[in-house]
């Protein structure tokens, strides 16, 4: 009788390895989906929504253009399959395509069920924070071997920061997602070089850009990966066909053959980017506009002039920002492929460069603030999580562990090239959710180095007998991972807020940074409440978040009034107005709270305060 070969993955599932990865992801749903029951929509989530339902059901990408429509719409799609809602075009935001009251019109459409539509459309992301986690035990796994890569599905699964934004149906978990996926299949390109690898890693770039306008970093960070990787290889790797490759030696080759193979990733994640937007082409919004109102055209008219004036044809085709067919205008809105993508780029891009007041420290300023990511990395990651980094630090240096260099090199330059472009170039400190594409390659190099050294062979079924080594490396991994599972989970369900013993843990948070980093308007719910349990039905509400919300959510408050001075009365003001907004407001009757201890907290992101 013919054997019969099982498939070394059903194999895999049938020794029980499958099961303890399926329950640490389903763990990771259930905190998500438990802890976010009972918060109301935080500032962004709305707007991004109801962009993504209106480019479902338009195939128009006006509504928001400043972030990339990726995510609006797998967080929309249950909500378009599922949800009971309807839209209404009877505002000019729809037509002029302003994103800032686009969540305020979908309330006033659905007052009734917007929060449940809401939920819809946040168990879309929590699908993509899963597929983070499971796509971080699978490059784990690929490098380090089976016991590590669960030690490091353990730190992502609780990891406060991961949990905090992939429930919300904003835009930070895709683009985490699809950077880990651009580097783990670029990884695999480089081991084994094929057209079939290199379209995917294009692919897997384009989704990553339609997430978020930072995805071109990852184009330069894969250019000087291939380039480092590329310069021992004295044959062009199966790339015979790239023209003047033969001619080119050493370092030279390798820079050419890195530029061919990130210009054809680009051509590959431009066209991915044109079938997000529904192949669009020119401008959707309708009638004529002045050039001068698209950045689009404000940001890119110089090159073009410069070159026109080197032509001579400056008076031929003149530039003017206030003629509706001014020619360049004419051509970039009625023909540019995926027009809303380069629109959104530009205002990106010079939102970027511009910056706002954020608070810091004990400041709130415009200046640049080159500290404020890595203290954020530093006061926002567990502490046994950071234990487990350095861990893996001097694993790595002493070479304990040894991932190989494809691994080391792609692992490490993507997050350092990211981190760099964020500090240097970014002025818009809005919060550490834009640092966390950097987290999941520290968790695959470093926290799987670490676990590597800690959980040597000794779990191998050819070695039963565990040594003292063994042993204390047993011990130290699990009670890492016992104090990260405490750790986190004692702010259940206030992910958000999570701030490190570093600094005194979330009710210190408010002095260092807030923002989305602790108060996002998530907490509605709460005040609503503990206004019921005072029995307070006119307290003054300061509020950072949309207007309409504490009203929608049937929260008892009066809208404050600026006063010469303070009435009595109860005062709640949100921490991120407190430290972030009041002064820039000129409210200075309320200043003084600023240095005043709150009379009450609630879920350590609303101050409250009695006015005798």
């Amino acid at each position: 009788m013919k054997a019969i070969k099982i498939p070394a993955k059903l194999c895999e599932a049938m020794s029980g390895k499958i099961a303890p990865v399926l329950l640490l992801l389903l763990l990771h749903g259930v905190i998500m989906a438990h802890s976010i029951r009972n918060k109301t929509a935080t500032v962004d989530e709305l707007g991004h929504l109801t962009a993504g339902l209106y480019a479902l059901n338009h195939n128009d990408f006006r509504c928001n253009r400043l972030s990339p429509p990726l995510q609006n719409m797998l967080c929309a799609l249950p909500v378009y399959l599922f949800g009971d809602y309807k839209l209404t075009y009877d505002h000019s935001c729809w037509k002029e395509g302003v994103w800032n009251g686009l969540g305020d019109r979908f309330v006033e459409a659905n007052p009734a069920t917007f929060h449940k539509n809401l939920t819809l459309g946040r168990y879309g992301s929590m699908a993509l924070s899963i597929l983070l986690c499971l796509l971080i035990f699978i490059w784990s796994r690929d490098i380090w071997g089976y016991w590590p890569a669960l030690g490091v599905l353990t730190l992502a699964v609780f990891e406060p920061n991961f949990i905090a934004h992939g429930r919300l149906t904003t835009a930070d978990a895709a683009p985490t997602l699809f950077f880990l996926l651009s580097g783990y299949l670029a990884w695999r390109f480089v081991k084994k070089p094929s057209w079939q690898r290199l379209i995917a890693v294009g692919v897997a770039f384009g989704l990553t850009w339609s997430s978020k306008h930072s995805g071109p970093v990852m184009i330069i960070a894969l250019f000087f990966g291939f380039s480092l990787l590329f310069q021992r290889h004295s044959q062009p790797l199966g790339f015979r066909w790239i023209p003047g490759l033969k001619k080119k030696s050493g370092l030279r080759r390798s820079l050419w053959l890195s530029a061919m193979l990130s210009a054809i990733i680009l051509f590959v994640g431009l066209l991915v980017i044109w079938a997000v937007y529904g192949f669009e082409v020119g401008d959707s919004i309708e009638g004529k506009r002045e050039p001068k109102r698209s950045l689009l055209w404000m940001q890119t008219q110089l090159p073009i002039q410069t070159a026109t004036y080197i032509l001579g044809l400056e008076e031929r085709y003149p530039f003017d920002q206030t003629n509706t067919d001014d020619p360049y205008w004419r051509l970039i809105s009625g023909w540019l492929p995926a027009y809303s993508h380069w629109e959104g780029f530009c205002a990106n891009r010079l939102n970027a460069q511009r910056g706002s007041p954020a608070f810091f420290l004990g400041e709130t300023s415009y200046r640049k603030k080159d500290m404020y990511y890595p203290f954020l990395f530093l006061t926002k990651t567990p502490l046994p999580l950071l234990i487990i980094l350095f861990i893996g630090i001097i694993a790595l240096a002493l070479r304990l562990a040894r991932p190989g260099r494809r691994a080391l090199i792609l692992g490490l330059i993507i997050p350092v090239v990211y981190a760099a472009i964020l500090i240097g170039c970014n002025r818009a400190y809005i919060g550490y959710r834009h640092a966390l594409p950097v987290v999941p390659f520290l968790l695959v190099v470093m926290g799987g180095a670490a676990f590597k050294t800690l959980l040597p062979s000794s779990l191998r079924k050819d070695n039963r007998r565990l040594d003292n080594n063994t042993l204390i490396g047993i011990a130290l991994s699990c009670g890492l991972a016992v104090w990260l599972f405490v750790d986190v989970l004692a702010v259940h369900p206030n992910y958000l807020t999570y701030y490190n013993s570093l600094i005194g843990g979330p009710s210190n948070g408010h002095y260092y940074a807030v923002d989305s980093n602790l108060d996002w308007g998530q907490d509605l719910l709460e005040l609503k409440d503990y206004l019921a349990e005072h029995n307070i039905n006119d307290a003054y509400l300061l509020y950072f978040g949309p207007k309409t919300l504490p009203e929608a959510y049937g929260v008892p408050h009066r809208k404050y009034k600026q006063q010469k001075t303070l009435q009595p009365g109860t005062y709640v003001i949100s921490v991120t107005m407190l430290r972030q907004y009041i002064a820039s407001y000129f409210m200075p009757e309320l200043i003084s709270f600023s240095n005043r201890q709150p009379d009450d907290v609630i879920a350590d992101t609303m101050f409250v305060f009695y006015v005798k």
